[in-house]
């Protein structure tokens, strides 16, 4: 209850964060909470201290008028993305097909880009609507990985729920997560952590960052980044990439999802 009253206490306003000395364990500026949502997602770095979670305090009037305004300008008239012509959605050319049998890979999920030899990975918005797409080269004389746009922050796959996210590099491997484990594969795209990744994984109950095994440091800051907006996230140190099912690692990132399951089943 003294910790409840102390987040409401803060007042903090939307997108706003504070850092300050923990109310439970009395840590020095080892308490942060920001704002987000509607909720104020707090933590405690402090070695011990189990002091995290995620406090539902709604909005001022101010942010109520902010988020009207938004949805009131963010119309269904905005155009979509067009593709170039020459990216098409036959695939059943030998080399996108070996690619997609390679990766175990739908045709729901490709299209073709004929000039520049490229499996092709279409990107829509909650709406549906189409806003960037990434092709994967097909040949060795390309760049590997090109953004038609660059206006997506993110890739998702898989289910629809907020229970499990998976946090990857790339397209490939977020669709082989989701398919492998049912979850929801989120492909960060080879940026840095930002802000809008940040709000998309504040809604799910769990986060396991699982990026390259050459990206372990990259892991472990995403980690303990995330503590900040998600109840729970852990790092999953691989073997290897996920998408090419390393064994131990299939086996290991199972676990963590069945305990997950296990925890919330018995409500801890």
């Amino acid at each position: 209850m003294i910790l409840k009253t102390y987040i409401n206490d803060l007042h903090l306003s939307e997108g706003e964060s504070i850092r300050s000395d923990c109310p439970s364990c009395k840590g020095r500026k080892t308490f942060t909470a920001t704002k987000m949502e509607g909720k104020i997602i707090y933590n405690c770095y402090k070695l011990g201290c189990n002091t995290r979670g995620a406090e539902a305090v709604g909005y001022n009037k101010r942010e109520i008028g902010e988020r009207l305004s938004r949805l009131k300008d963010d119309t269904p008239s905005v155009e979509e993305y067009i593709l170039p012509e020459y990216v098409i959605h036959d695939t059943s050319k030998p080399s996108i097909q070996r690619f997609m049998s390679r990766w175990d890979l739908q045709n729901e999920y490709m299209m073709y880009d004929v000039k520049d030899d490229r499996a092709v990975f279409p990107i829509r918005d909650p709406r549906g609507r189409l806003i960037d797409a990434i092709g994967r080269a097909l040949s060795y004389n390309s760049i590997k990985w090109l953004r038609y746009t660059g206006k997506a922050d993110y890739y998702l796959s898989g289910s629809t729920s907020f229970a499990c996210a998976i946090v990857v590099e790339d397209v490939i491997s977020a669709l082989i997560a989701s398919k492998l484990f049912q979850v929801t594969g989120v492909a960060i795209l080879g940026t840095s952590l930002s802000l809008k990744h940040k709000q998309l994984l504040s809604k799910y109950e769990k986060v396991l960052v699982a990026l390259d095994p050459d990206a372990i440091s990259k892991t472990l800051s995403y980690t303990l980044d995330l503590r900040n907006y998600v109840k729970s996230v852990s790092a999953v140190g691989l073997c290897d990439d996920i998408k090419y099912k390393n064994k131990k690692d299939l086996i290991k990132i199972e676990d963590m999802i069945n305990e997950s399951r296990i925890n919330k089943l018995h409500g801890q």
